[in-house]
């Protein structure tokens, strides 16, 4: 069991790394307006701990499957300032993780990490790619979010989410729904209205439990955003669908497919 306590710091930090500038977690104002107990670390901050748990077990088994598949599912915000604690148990070949508040009344994230089939990638319609040195440089600022050695399948996972929120393809289908508003990216929607991820999901080689470790190694990242899927009405709110993938020359590496429930989007 491990105990943690987010502050406003490891809110800025993450939002510098991944441009996510949601309201939530800098406007006290804001949050209570939203019936929050106070400003919130961001899910994808918090699960970086969650993961880095999880895969400090897994790495301890042999492994006899070609994947990896997390799970997990934010059931409730990660409050900056409150103790929490977090909780490993083994169930077959699935350990899961839950960041539970400090008396485990309330079970805040949910997770599980197994193994699974081999990882297929959707047959990409537009490729893009991340050279070297520009993941160097993405590491050094994970370092800043992140100090402590993190897997290498964590720092993908947060290098694509963050592509995934400031890339433009990702809102073609929402500009449709909202076209008085034409948001470029996730994050300019986060400064619109409320957005909350509710599931993340990745799937990844297993040669990526291993360590990060130094930056400047790190080989070029080729990567394919999906089509966002949206369901919902903007009078109650929409869910958003959003999937990306990457991968080496003939070598697929990791999915990553993130849910978000906005708040309603008519003003």
């Amino acid at each position: 069991m491990m105990s943690l306590c987010y502050t406003q710091r490891d809110a800025e930090r993450w939002a510098a790394f991944s441009g996510d500038y949601n309201p939530i977690h800098f406007d006290a104002a804001e949050a209570k307006r939203l019936g929050l107990e106070g400003v919130c670390v961001h899910g994808m901050r918090a699960l970086l701990d969650v993961k880095s748990g999880l895969s400090q077990a897994m790495a301890k088994r042999t492994l006899s499957s070609g994947g990896l598949l997390f799970s997990s599912r934010l059931r409730a915000p990660v409050v900056c300032g409150m103790p929490y604690r977090l909780e490993l148990s083994e169930a077959g070949s699935q350990i899961g993780g839950k960041l539970c508040s400090a008396d485990a009344q309330s079970t805040h994230i949910s997770s599980k990490l197994g193994e699974s089939k081999p990882l297929v990638l959707t047959p990409a319609t537009q490729a893009n790619t991340l050279r070297g040195e520009a993941l160097a440089a993405l590491y050094d600022q994970f370092l800043a979010v992140e100090s402590e050695p993190a897997p290498l399948w964590s720092f993908y996972d947060a290098v694509l989410f963050r592509q995934l929120v400031n890339a433009p393809e990702t809102l073609e289908t929402v500009r449709g729904i909202i076209p008085e508003h034409q948001p470029d990216s996730l994050g300019d929607v986060f400064s619109l209205v409320q957005v909350v991820q509710t599931h993340h999901e990745t799937r990844f080689s297993p040669q990526l439990l291993r360590l990060a470790g130094d930056g400047s190694a790190l080989d070029a990242l080729h990567f394919s955003i999906l089509p966002t899927l949206v369901m919902g009405e903007k009078a109650s709110g929409l869910v958003l669908v959003a999937a990306i993938e990457a991968w080496r020359v003939n070598e697929p590496l990791i999915s990553v497919t993130v849910t978000l429930r906005t708040g309603p989007l008519v003003k």
